[in-house]
């Protein structure tokens, strides 16, 4: 069964959930573990893979954009040690740590033994759609935390 860390950035927060992502990615790679990053638009996984790209002036995280570079060989993907993908139908390559940075609980989650959920409150209050769609966002990441506690995962939860 998954470890499920809940990271949250407050309304409050000054801090990106997507430099927090790559931060988390890092982190993985000197653990030596592949990641999946689940991403919910084809724009949120381009902001992603230019920030691992350049997030620090000194090194990049090598990664693999499966929303941008579909004409490539599939297997090519298994190269990289993180992949950004919104596909549900993932080869168990990928089993180590999953990112969500989407509204929904991928169907695959089960085969990580890691999932980090990203749950950006600034992005919630500040997002240009209408107040329902903002209430849909935030009791989406409530429900996955029901889920999750429903089910016995073992959950952590960090205010950023």
């Amino acid at each position: 069964m998954p470890q499920v860390d809940f990271y949250i950035l407050g309304e409050n927060s000054t801090r990106d959930i997507n430099l927090v992502c790559c931060q988390l990615c890092e982190k993985a790679l000197t653990q030596e573990m592949n990641v999946l990053i689940y991403i919910r638009s084809i724009e949120q996984a381009e902001n992603l893979d230019k920030l691992l790209w350049s997030f620090k002036a000194n090194s990049f995280i090598p990664h693999y954009n499966q929303l941008i570079e579909q004409n490539d060989v599939a297997q090519k993907q298994f190269d990289y040690p993180v992949l950004i993908s919104s596909n549900e139908t993932l080869n168990e390559h990928y089993s180590q740590l999953l990112i969500n940075l989407s509204n929904t609980l991928p169907p695959f989650h089960q085969q990580f033994s890691r999932i980090a959920e990203m749950i950006d409150s600034n992005s919630i209050n500040n997002s240009i759609n209408n107040s329902i769609n903002n209430s849909n966002a935030r009791e989406s990441a409530r429900e996955r935390y029901r889920f999750y506690q429903k089910n016995n995962y073992p959950l952590n939860t960090y205010d950023l």
